[in-house]
């Protein structure tokens, strides 16, 4: 019976640990993705460029780029999140693509 009780903590606290990970990746995404999205609006405006809207890369989507305006930080985890890139392609367009990357972590690393 005690074996069990302790295999049921292990799981919850497992658990708990997991789903505070998750969140703390979604918000360190969310707020790469903000500050991708103020430098692009920074860039648009002093360049008389309009704002492009985020989209996301679908394989063998053409990306043209020129110069790059911004890409979001890496983020150190073991799963994958969202990165997003802003840049101007030959045309003098300004785009920004969102895309999943696999994050590198100890466990992967060695």
């Amino acid at each position: 019976m005690n074996t069990r009780k302790l295999l049921v903590a292990i799981i919850f606290l497992s658990s708990t640990q997991l789903a505070f990970a998750s969140s703390s990746i979604d918000n360190l995404t969310q707020k790469n993705q903000q500050k991708n999205i103020e430098i692009t609006q920074k860039y648009a405006a002093s360049n008389n460029k309009s704002v492009p809207e985020i989209v996301d890369y679908k394989y063998g989507m053409p990306i043209d780029v020129k110069k790059l305006i911004h890409a979001t930080k890496e983020i150190k985890t073991c799963g994958n999140y969202k990165k997003i890139m802003s840049f101007e392609d030959s045309q003098g367009d300004l785009h920004a693509v969102r895309y999943t990357v696999l994050g590198s972590c100890r466990q992967s690393e060695g």
